[in-house]
């Protein structure tokens, strides 16, 4: 609970994500992952496999249901450039490149739904370097993978501002 904080909105690392309010299945799923190292991007081999590793499959259950439980935070920060570029994203997607919308799976108020995370008012930096290590492949995730693929850098910057900025 140091990095995440106690109610899961940690102020001192900006690039940790907000777990308050996030769905109990996806939290138990990325335990799991990161337990496994099948979630094996550099911040989750550094941070959280040690974390993990030491979890039994009932703590994972607690941890996630408590986290779960939090209230959801938002960001407290001015408006990003690009917010109205990225709620066309999120909730119509880009026919054009082969994007679906992102409120199919998230929901249109990106609060999540079982596997499927809470996005809203999750840290601006986070969601981009989540969605740069998608993109890239070094976030393996055979949902978001062939999504996070077709966005530009603008376009993972313009969503990343629309969501952070939901409450």
């Amino acid at each position: 609970m140091i990095c995440h904080g106690q109610t899961g909105e940690n102020t001192i690392y900006p690039m940790v994500p907000r777990l308050g309010g996030q769905q109990v299945q996806y939290l138990a799923w990325q335990l799991k992952q990161f337990k496994s190292h099948t979630r094996a991007d550099q911040n989750a081999q550094i941070y959280m496999w040690p974390v993990a590793q030491a979890m039994t499959q009932q703590e994972i259950q607690l941890v996630a249901k408590y986290y779960a439980a939090q209230s959801p935070m938002h960001s407290a920060s001015s408006p990003r450039p690009g917010v109205s570029a990225g709620k066309q994203i999120f909730l119509q997607g880009i026919a054009a490149q082969g994007v679906p919308a992102c409120m199919a799976c998230h929901a249109v108020n990106a609060t999540g739904r079982g596997i499927f995370p809470r996005l809203a008012g999750q840290r601006y930096g986070y969601i981009v370097q989540q969605l740069t290590y998608l993109h890239d492949g070094n976030r393996v995730n055979p949902i978001m993978q062939p999504v996070a693929e077709k966005l530009t850098n603008r376009q993972m910057q313009d969503v990343a501002a629309y969501l952070s900025g939901l409450h």
